[in-house]
């Protein structure tokens, strides 16, 4: 069934939300309704609800996100369920026999610490140096921004060669 070509809140609002909420973009939703992304933005501004549907479910597709980076950098705990199964020879019914519940630690990823950190507490954990040069005299201090691993950001290539 393709989608009404006119703005409907009873309809749009909710498909909107369940698009955002799984991560779709303006593009993706527009694309779904068949619509341009320039009608879907018109949209949003013209009608209160559609732009809140679809706030609402980028921020709860947000928050999982931000749940399982956190999840990540600081390790989690799973548990694996392991069902052995028995076949009856007399009636070929399938039962288990024993169910082993293990719980597994998921370490804490140094890339997901990382990036955390990065965006957190970006004073004490950037990426990038700060360097002040002075001409010694009374001109302005001159920043120049390093990234911390020592390559050029433009060209990739290593500094000081």
């Amino acid at each position: 069934m393709p989608a009404p070509s006119k703005y409907n809140p009873a309809y749009h609002d909710d498909w909107a939300w369940s698009l955002a909420i799984k991560g779709a973009t303006n593009d993706e939703i527009a694309e779904a309704f068949g619509i341009t992304v320039r009608t879907f933005i018109r949209w949003k501004q013209q009608y209160k609800s559609l732009a809140d549907a679809v706030a609402q479910g980028k921020d709860i597709a947000d928050a999982k996100v931000e749940k399982s980076l956190y999840q990540r950098a600081v390790g989690y705990t799973v548990t694996d369920t392991e069902k052995i199964i028995e076949h009856d020879p007399k009636d070929g019914s399938v039962k288990p026999i024993r169910v082993k519940n293990t719980e597994k630690h998921i370490a804490p990823d140094t890339m997901a610490c990382m990036y955390w950190l990065n965006n957190r507490k970006r004073a004490h954990w950037s990426q990038r140096q700060e360097v002040a040069l002075s001409a010694g005299d009374d001109s302005e201090d001159v920043l120049i921004y390093l990234p911390a691993n020592g390559r050029d950001a433009e060209d990739g290539q290593q500094q000081g060669s």
